[in-house]
């Protein structure tokens, strides 16, 4: 069911006795958990009407014993499980052993004065099996699942207008490439920005550059970029910022290997007519990643990138077998191939 309409009926009180929220994405499971707290149960009744079971460590049981349960000095008494894997096909580590069969009674009927909210953080359940089948019948299934680019930029361009914000075009783009498109992070760092530009109501890229942090894997993008660019000493830089914030060398190494093997591969497969979309498919990865990989590859050469993926796997083993010191080895990497690499 389309999440804007469910949550707009459960603001005005048209409650369902059982809902299963299915996805992955952070701020639609936050923000519907919020409003389901504030809406079923008034706020002197939460601590007694209110019960949150999180199945990576509790037995079903006692979240279906509370659903039966009938709700102190108060309508109406709200349920709320998490991390139901099983539902999934994935076998669970904890070793616990769920009573389906009580939840799949409870199911066909539910408790007239309690709210059963099943927050499953999964991209679908194991449709074989029966209380799966049951739960998605039976249940208003809401979808949480994260937004594509497209609608994720939507989203949050909303936002920053509804606020009164504006933002030019340069510092829009800086954001969203910060936040990697994604609505939960960037709804997260939304607040610094509005607080920063709140006297005259404008985000500026400054801004956006000062408070939002790249993550270590965009930083990587950035020190990739530099060696590609032959900007040694720019390249040396980002890396000795990158140990100032604690990051081990070899850490750091590793995912540097593992961007020269995704553009390695997004350049051999765009060679053999692959498209964005078909090598997302084919790597698995988040197609924000092939889309930057795509930008990186168009001018350069399979035997750079070759290259450089093979002196990353021997800077790798000089690391691991005590070769020199880690730090000067990676050094040693950067200035041999930004030196090696032709001007592209």
């Amino acid at each position: 069911m389309n999440y804007t309409t469910e949550m707009s009926k459960i603001k005005k009180g048209q409650l369902q006795p059982v809902y299963l929220f299915l996805g992955k994405e952070d701020f639609f499971i936050e923000e519907a958990k919020q409003l389901l707290l504030r809406t079923v149960v008034d706020e002197a009744d939460k601590d007694l009407n209110v019960g949150i079971f999180n199945m990576d460590g509790t037995l079903l049981d006692r979240a279906l014993e509370d659903a039966e349960s009938l709700p102190f000095f108060g309508e109406r008494r709200l349920v709320i499980i998490e991390n139901p894997l099983f539902l999934t096909a994935e076998k669970p580590k904890n070793g616990l052993e769920h009573d389906l069969g009580w939840l799949e009674s409870y199911l066909e009927n539910p408790a007239p004065s309690t709210v059963l909210a099943i927050f499953a953080p999964y991209e679908k359940l194991d449709s074989r099996k029966k209380i799966a089948k049951l739960l998605t019948k039976k249940a208003v299934t809401v979808d949480v699942s994260p937004l594509a680019e497209k609608e994720a930029r939507k989203f949050l361009g909303d936002m920053i207008k509804n606020e009164g914000y504006q933002m030019n075009r340069d510092a829009l783009e800086l954001f969203y490439e910060r936040i990697e498109n994604q609505l939960s992070r960037g709804m997260r760092e939304l607040p610094k920005l509005f607080l920063s530009g709140f006297e005259d109501k404008k985000i500026t890229k400054q801004m956006v550059i000062d408070l939002i942090p790249r993550n270590l894997e965009q930083n990587i993008f950035e020190l990739v970029t530099q060696v590609l660019n032959k900007n040694t000493c720019l390249a040396i830089q980002i890396y000795r910022d990158l140990l100032l914030q604690k990051e081990e060398p070899i850490k750091v190494n590793a995912i540097l290997l593992g961007q020269f093997r995704l553009l390695l591969q997004v350049k051999l497969l765009s060679k053999n007519g692959y498209q964005q979309t078909d090598i997302t498919k084919v790597l698995k990865v988040h197609p924000y990643r092939v889309k930057l990989a795509f930008q990186q590859v168009r001018h350069l050469s399979e035997k750079v990138l070759a290259d450089a993926f093979q002196g990353l796997v021997e800077t790798e083993y000089n690391m691991k077998t005590g070769q020199g010191l880690k730090e000067i080895q990676f050094e040693l990497f950067l200035i041999r191939y930004a030196n090696a690499m032709p001007k592209q």
